[in-house]
């Protein structure tokens, strides 16, 4: 018990010696932050590209549903599109993911992904 007491006294001072000598856990770098920043703000370019991809992708399903039948060289342009819309998807989810990767990687705190 006397141990663990001692033990608890001897952190307490440790963490107020700290505090009075003005040593701080939060990395304040500005070029860290700028960094992190730039970084950031491309991952979020990035998610806004592929919202519009999702959504482009839904517009294109409708409307091959409501083309007709006659038109074939309409659906099958459709079709090409959404081809293309796919992929250009999947590269975006990767491209994210390696962003959020290169995030965490440079170690920009206090961010959440």
């Amino acid at each position: 018990m006397k141990i663990f007491l001692l033990l608890c006294a001897t952190f307490l001072s440790f963490t107020t010696l700290a505090q009075v000598q003005g040593v701080k856990d939060i990395i304040k770098d500005p070029t860290v932050s700028k960094r992190c920043k730039a970084l950031i703000n491309e991952r979020n370019e990035k998610i806004l590209t592929k919202q519009k991809i999702n959504s482009l992708l839904q517009r294109n399903s409708k409307l091959i549903k409501r083309a007709h039948i006659k038109k074939k060289l309409a659906i099958k342009r459709l079709e090409i599109t959404k081809s293309s819309l796919t992929n250009n998807l999947r590269l975006t989810r990767y491209r994210i993911k390696a962003m959020e990767e290169n995030i965490v990687r440079k170690g920009c705190p206090g961010i959440t992904i």
